[in-house]
């Protein structure tokens, strides 16, 4: 009986410290308000004093021109810059395909944090909340 019970308590304690083992050493989930921008036009926008206000004002016609499109996309929050994976690019691209604004276009975006990367795993149109977008 003893045996049995030391064998489940092994079995528990390995699968709770395997558990954590998805997220890589540095990565970190959160979601983030902001507006995405293709990182073409992204490079020159965190040059500007306010890139928030420049993000604001960037088109959706932009975003999906074909060179824009291919440099990928990430989301600029807080006054920051942060680019999407793979998977975030095309789920940003379809989402800004969808959308009904011409320009100003904020997500939602969720994901892990590795480095100056987003593995976006969600992303959701929303609408610009003047307190808080133009940090």
């Amino acid at each position: 009986m003893k045996r049995m019970v030391s064998v489940l308590m092994l079995a528990v304690l390995v699968s709770v410290a395997g558990s954590g083992q998805d997220k890589k050493a540095g990565e970190e989930s959160l979601t983030l308000k902001g507006y995405v921008v293709d990182q073409m036009c992204a490079k020159g926008m965190a040059k500007k004093a306010n890139p928030m206000e420049k993000a604001a004002g960037h088109t959706k016609e932009c975003a999906l021109e074909e060179a824009c499109a291919a440099s990928g996309y990430g989301i600029f929050s807080n006054g920051k810059w942060l680019k999407f994976d793979a998977a975030g690019d095309k789920l940003a691209k379809q989402a800004i395909e969808k959308s009904k604004r011409e320009k100003g276009l904020m997500f939602e975006v969720t994901g892990t944090r590795d480095g100056d990367a987003l593995a976006v795993t969600g992303l959701k149109e929303t609408s610009p909340d003047k307190k808080t977008d133009m940090k």
